[in-house]
């Protein structure tokens, strides 16, 4: 049951990321961010991280409603534009949707997906069991 929460916020939080990269309104992009952080620090918790966790959460999300604040002050518009306003930014936004469903489906179905971590040189700032 776990797993199911920890791929839903994965899920969220790329979708978030998307729509911070489409580049809609600053007020909508904040938005974006502010749901991607929150879903970061939710796998982070899952992960048995609750300090950590909890500090990005207050320190990034404090940060980023003071920076969020600036911008709708100065970004202000009479006609914000959202994701579905302009044809090109919400094409890239379903687009960038699409991708990412096709890579889970294939991830899901078995695919092979190789992950390398490289860890020469790293010394004493990586802390792994073997």
């Amino acid at each position: 049951m776990v797993m199911y929460i920890v791929f839903t916020m994965s899920t969220i939080f790329v979708i978030s990321l998307v729509g911070v990269s489409s580049k809609p309104s600053p007020i909508y992009g904040g938005l974006g961010l502010i749901v991607g952080g929150a879903m970061g620090c939710g796998v982070v918790f899952s992960f048995g991280g609750s300090f950590l966790g909890l500090m990005v959460f207050l320190i990034y999300l404090g940060g980023m409603l003071v920076v969020f604040g600036y911008t709708t002050a100065m970004a202000t518009e009479q006609y914000p534009e959202v994701w579905v306003s302009n044809k090109v930014v919400f094409g890239g936004f379903f687009l960038g949707l699409v991708l990412e469903l096709l890579v889970v489906m294939y991830v899901l179905k078995g695919g092979k997906v190789n992950v390398v971590f490289e860890f020469n040189g790293l010394e004493d700032w990586v802390i792994y069991d073997t």
